[in-house]
């Protein structure tokens, strides 16, 4: 089998999300589909340019069952790719989850059961994205205490027994003005009051997730990590600049909640000291940008080495979602999956047949249709700016 063909997605959505999508061809007809995670902030052009570079240089000719030996001369022969970073590693991550949906597809098994067999036959997840309202005409978040209780207590209805959302970003209810890193006293008591309400509305017996997006200051992120402790979070995400190792083992020290990160890490290199050091209590990379399944499998046997916690970052298309599904399914140390079931349809409407509105009760049944479980929906994509090489 070798690839023909390889179709790129510039997926610009018009409410503030671009997933890049692709589409690797072979010459037996079986087609596998990937996505770079850089469906928000800078960066999804960027993709789109070295998605198409390595296409064109290793990917045309290529036998796309030789998953290990593609990744091994992404890593290498780029030069780039030893240094890194989320451009350059996002498209690896995509034309990894590609071959292995090709892969799954040619034996008729899910991925999963090609990475060691299933090990978790349901998949618990938690809400994100709840708090905001996005269309093609504005975007909107919650701002009052009283309006995160109220839509926390619709999750809740929906069946979701945990929820994520970031206390500090919005202040006014319509812009993602970024904190200060030290904090003045009414951004301070606001975030607070916003958990509070939460937490009594939705009771004892919800999980609820704090994110950070690391944009505290050392100081201020234990100060407020001490004083959310009293409302027993699930995980504290990103209290602190993940790029700095040492102010995020200052923060799990100084405080009484479990630590996550991981969503701007790249490969086994990146979180090796947050592992060794033993940083954080739940990793979370990116499959999209983190190096793809072949290598968020071998983040998770390493963190499992340390008996720390995997949850894969999910904030991407649906292409994203069944990457993170797949991997799941198969590691011993997965507790709980990010998952964003009050998108758009538009972004759903991206691929057949998407797995987010698919779960129940707060979990999620892993697939059993071979390869990742999900393809590219043409009609839909087929609106969005694409590149083809061949």
């Amino acid at each position: 089998m070798k690839i023909t063909a390889v179709d790129i997605y510039d997926v610009a959505m018009g409410f503030g999300w671009n997933p890049i999508l692709l589409r690797v061809l072979t010459d037996e007809g079986i087609e596998g589909v990937g996505e770079v995670s850089l469906a928000y902030g800078a960066g999804s052009l960027a993709a789109v340019g070295m998605l198409r570079q390595l296409a064109e240089r290793y990917l045309l000719g290529a036998d796309p069952m030789r998953i290990e030996d593609m990744w091994n001369r992404l890593f290498r022969g780029t030069f780039w790719g030893q240094g890194g970073g989320p451009v350059l590693y996002g498209a690896m991550s995509g034309i990894d989850a590609a071959l292995w949906d090709i892969k799954g597809k040619a034996y008729g098994v899910p991925v999963y059961e090609l990475m060691g067999g299933k090990v978790n036959d349901k998949l618990r997840v938690y809400a994100n994205g709840w708090y905001v309202t996005m269309t093609s005409r504005e975007r909107r978040t919650c701002d009052a205490p009283e309006e995160y209780a109220q839509e926390a207590l619709r999750v809740v209805g929906d069946g979701f027994t945990a929820l994520k959302f970031d206390p500090f970003m919005c202040l006014d209810g319509s812009s993602s003005r970024l904190p200060d890193r030290v904090l003045p006293k009414h951004v301070a008591d606001l975030a607070y009051a916003r958990v509070a309400a939460v937490r009594e509305a939705v009771g004892p017996d919800i999980d609820i997730l704090i994110e950070v997006h690391g944009n505290l200051g050392t100081t201020a992120a234990i100060e407020m990590g001490r004083r959310f402790e009293d409302l027993k979070p699930y995980f504290y995400e990103e209290p602190v600049d993940a790029m700095n190792v040492d102010a995020m083992l200052k923060v799990s020290q100084n405080v009484r909640i479990p630590i996550a990160a991981g969503e701007r890490l790249y490969t086994r290199y990146g979180f090796r000291q947050y592992i060794e050091k033993q940083v954080l209590d739940i990793l979370q990379p990116d499959m999209g940008l983190a190096g793809g399944l072949t290598e968020v499998k071998k983040i998770a046997s390493y963190a499992e080495t340390y008996d720390m916690h995997m949850q894969p970052h999910n904030c991407a298309g649906p292409v994203s979602t069944a990457m993170a599904v797949q991997l799941d399914t198969c590691i011993t140390n997965f507790v709980i999956q990010e998952w964003f079931p009050y998108q758009d349809s538009l972004l759903y409407n991206l691929v057949e047949d998407a797995l987010e509105p698919k779960a129940r009760d707060g979990y999620f049944v892993p697939p059993t249709t071979p390869g990742l479980g999900v393809t590219l929906n043409q009609e839909s994509v087929s609106r969005y700016m694409a590149v083809h090489v061949s």
